[in-house]
């Protein structure tokens, strides 16, 4: 086994020189994965698990960046600051990890700079046209992008930033150039501060009219080259993040309440946080299907393009067999994914919710139904991660309401001793994503889904390779399976999209996760991680371990 890991070794530090010796200009950016003389399959002896030929045809293969994780340029190109912009820089030490505030101007991962500012600049999109060269170098057909708001339109709404849709039009017409088919998100968390400053964001039902201006826009100048539109990335996680707990923008919470896992949601200077979550949920509900309405009538018709959402979905898997706990992790899922998907499909909140949270749910007019019904073209889920939910009530020792506490339910990581997956930030589950697609089978009609995020997240640690993630490698093997057996049973899946082609700025974890299957230095260079390589032999391969036969 030694002998063999450190063949394995040679090998893939063979590949990555073969990588790096070539440099693009400036020396910023090393080039694609080169297999003209040592195969990526050289690291994969026992095959792929999965190939690109076992899933159907058409099905698109993907990799993420976003404007929030890897765009930069902050204060480039007339752009203002968004909520992240602001919030990243308090100094508060419970609010971000891994020193994300005082990196946080330097990890600016791509470029901003159109040719319309800086016409003989040799650096004109130059990282973004990397990152896409790279994501066509290793066999994908499609990429998943998002658009700043704030880039687009600076004061929230009123005049448009003709900058910012110049330098969207180069990098949607580059990405077309590689053969990707783009998938185009129109908010990461990442609105314009000065909205919070007018009317507290999402809130206030004027955030439903600007982010429709701001659609509106993004629909007549990209649309007639994207195909699938996203409006909001995880809507679902940022209502309860941001409005619960000081963990996200614009951390207004109720402070002092410990949640499911035992998680502190810390102190807030102010909020609610057992009725702000559902009012930013609604609100960014009514703004969906106002920029669906908007795409419907305008435009759907002429540009032939689809519009749907992505939601965070975690799976919980219920602790016990007891129907006690079988209850407890349909509520889990219910205020999760039941929450903005069922007024949807089923014309009002889970039942559930309407229960438990009562008069604090904001109830739909009529009218809002009417444009809420159907308002997606496709649902997108984000998973990545499962746990355990076991039936409890916070309520018998605390006397605080909260979006956290309201589905009577508790979380934990481990059953019997044993933890329900590997990790240390997230937990490898692989069967969560099967069942998770499956579920959203059943419980929605076998619509068209898209899995918009899967990926693995790993701490990281300067003094280790950074380059040899094999367990990212087993995470993705796995977890393609799985999805593949799923849509063997007849789920309804279009396209996988790999969180993500690049590290970046994650959030509130800031940088103390490294989640790319390509490294990116202090420099910028990208480097292809072995989970890179990976993806290319797979969709390069027509040799697998019959994972088919599930």
């Amino acid at each position: 086994m030694a002998g063999q890991r450190l063949v394995q070794i040679v090998h893939l530090k063979a590949l990555l020189f073969a990588t790096c010796i070539a440099f693009c200009s400036e020396s910023l950016i090393f080039t694609a994965p080169d297999t003209q003389h040592i195969r990526a399959g050289a690291l994969f002896p026992n095959g792929t698990g999965v190939t690109r030929t076992d899933f159907p045809e058409g099905f698109l293969f993907g990799a993420i960046t976003s404007a929030m994780k890897h765009e930069g340029a902050e204060y480039k190109g007339n752009k203002s600051e968004n909520i992240w912009d602001v919030f990243a820089r308090k100094t508060e030490a419970h609010v971000l990890p891994g020193q994300c505030g005082n990196n946080y101007d330097l990890y600016q991962i791509s470029d901003f700079s159109p040719k319309s500012m800086h016409s003989s600049s040799i650096r004109t999109l130059f990282l973004s046209q990397i990152d896409h060269k790279l994501t066509a170098s290793l066999g994908m057909n499609s990429y998943r992008l998002s658009i700043s708001w704030s880039r687009i339109y600076p004061n929230g709404t009123g005049e448009v930033n003709e900058v910012a849709i110049a330098h969207y039009n180069e990098v949607i017409d580059d990405v077309l150039s590689q053969g990707l088919v783009p998938i185009v998100t129109l908010w990461t968390q990442d609105h314009p501060q000065i909205l919070e400053a007018l009317y507290g964001g999402a809130l206030s039902e004027q955030f439903i009219t600007d982010f429709a201006t701001y659609a509106d826009t993004c629909f007549a100048a990209f649309g007639d080259r994207i195909k699938y539109w996203i409006t909001f990335d995880e809507l679902n996680d940022w209502a309860g993040l941001g409005y619960s707990t000081c963990q996200n923008p614009p951390g207004r919470c109720t402070s002092g309440i410990i949640g499911p896992a035992g998680m502190d949601y810390g102190e807030c200077e102010e909020g609610d946080s057992g009725t702000e979550p559902y009012i930013a949920g609604h609100n960014l509900l009514l703004a969906h299907a106002e920029a669906v309405y908007l795409y419907r009538t305008k435009y759907q018709v002429m540009q032939n393009g689809s519009i749907g959402y992505a939601l965070w979905f975690r799976w919980s898997e219920p602790l016990s067999d007891s129907y006690a706990d079988v209850e407890a992790a349909q509520r889990m899922t219910d205020f999760l994914v039941g929450w903005l998907l069922d007024p949807i499909f089923f014309g009002d909140y889970p039942e559930s919710m309407r229960k438990l949270v009562g008069d604090r749910l904001p109830k739909f007019t009529d009218e809002q139904i009417a444009k809420i019904n159907g308002s997606l073209d496709f649902i997108g889920i984000n998973v990545q991660t499962a746990l355990y939910a076991f039936d409890a009530n916070f309520y018998l020792t605390q006397n605080k309401s909260c979006y956290y506490l309201d589905s009577y339910a508790n979380l934990t990581g481990y059953r019997d001793g044993v933890p329900i997956g590997v990790g240390n930030h997230d937990y490898a589950v692989p069967w969560a994503i099967r069942k998770a697609v499956e579920y959203m089978n059943m419980r929605y009609r076998n619509f068209p889904i898209f899995v918009t995020q899967t990926g693995w997240g790993i701490e990281f640690n300067t003094s280790t390779d950074t380059l040899e993630d094999d367990e990212r490698v087993e995470y993705f093997e796995a977890h393609y399976t799985e999805l593949l057996a799923a849509i063997n049973e007849g789920a309804n899946v279009k396209g996988v999209y790999a969180w993500s082609l690049l590290d970046g700025f994650e959030f509130n974890l800031g940088l103390s996760i490294r989640a790319g299957i390509f490294y990116v230095d202090d420099d910028y260079k990208r480097y292809p991680r072995k989970s890179a390589l990976w993806f290319k032999e797979m969709l390069n391969s027509s040799s697998s371990r019959g994972a088919t036969s599930l």
